[in-house]
């Protein structure tokens, strides 16, 4: 598969995702996800150019989930005990900027950059910017999410049931 091809089919990976996300397909999703799956958002420190903002062991974290917390998140949702979705709040997500930046037969480095905009009752909004460097495996003949590191261009975090 050409790298043009590869790039495409993790384009139409991630609006999948980002469509299932969008349309409250919350148990579909988790299916894209891998086992022993890493998802996670390090907070981030302002600091001088030239050095890297978090370090790859980072304590601190806006998320640091596995497969069951993920799960738990989704049955929380689906429970109404987030009470910062009740009632459901409008969500979309916009993929852009995809690059694949290696690959093999069944593992794929992937970047991508999203905007995520969440609105609630009517009066609360949201807008979350960052990108996103994701570790996929093909399982199967299906790709999985093995690890997404989350880099939001934010500091705080004022809705963390959000799902990037």
């Amino acid at each position: 598969m050409s790298t043009a091809d590869l790039r495409r089919e993790f384009e139409d990976l991630l609006y999948y995702e980002a469509w299932l996300l969008d349309h409250d397909r919350l148990e579909e999703w988790l299916a894209l996800i891998a086992d022993n799956v890493r998802y996670w958002a390090p907070v981030r420190a302002n600091l001088e150019r030239g050095r890297e903002d978090f370090t790859r062991q980072q304590w601190l974290a806006h998320y640091d989930d596995d497969k069951a917390g993920l799960t738990i998140r989704v049955q929380r949702v689906r429970t109404g005990a987030a009470h910062a979705d009740e009632p459901p709040a409008r969500v979309r997500h916009f993929v852009s900027n995809v690059r694949v930046l290696e690959s093999a037969a069944d593992c794929a480095q992937v970047t991508s950059n999203f905007i995520v905009f969440k609105s609630r009752r009517g009066r609360e909004e949201y807008l979350f910017v960052g990108c996103r460097e994701d570790r996929w495996r093909r399982v199967a003949s299906a790709w999985k999410l093995e690890e997404r590191l989350i880099l939001l261009e934010h500091d705080v975090i004022d809705n963390v049931t959000v799902l990037f």
